[in-house]
């Protein structure tokens, strides 16, 4: 398995106690490695407060929610995952904001391999 290239979402400003939801359809064979979620919010507030739901076609990967804060860090800080994404496949997501009164602006980064 080896890289292939990184493929950016952006999930855009979700206000305080609202969720965004979205999805990406594979336009090839992939293996998603890692994914990464940042926040572009001027002020970073932090993903600490947004709970995401990741998911492959039926397959979720995230027990309920979690913190995106665990897909938020360096290379060697962000979980390797390794789920393989054929083509035709879609990637959810469902991320909440959950502070109390500010607008957080995230984006994900799938990290794909080639199988």
């Amino acid at each position: 398995m080896a890289f292939y290239t990184f493929k950016q979402i952006e999930v855009g400003s979700i206000s305080a106690g609202n969720t965004a939801t979205g999805s990406w359809t594979a336009d090839d064979d992939y293996v998603i490695h890692k994914i990464y979620i940042k926040e572009a919010t001027e002020t970073e507030i932090g993903t600490r407060f947004l709970n995401v739901t990741l998911r492959v076609d039926n397959y979720v990967f995230t027990k309920d929610e979690v913190r995106a804060e665990i897909f938020d860090g360096y290379y060697g800080q962000v979980p390797e995952l390794n789920i393989t994404f054929g083509k035709g496949k879609t990637f959810y997501y469902s991320i909440t904001n959950e502070h109390s009164s500010s607008a957080i602006n995230p984006y994900i980064v799938l990290e794909l391999h080639k199988p």
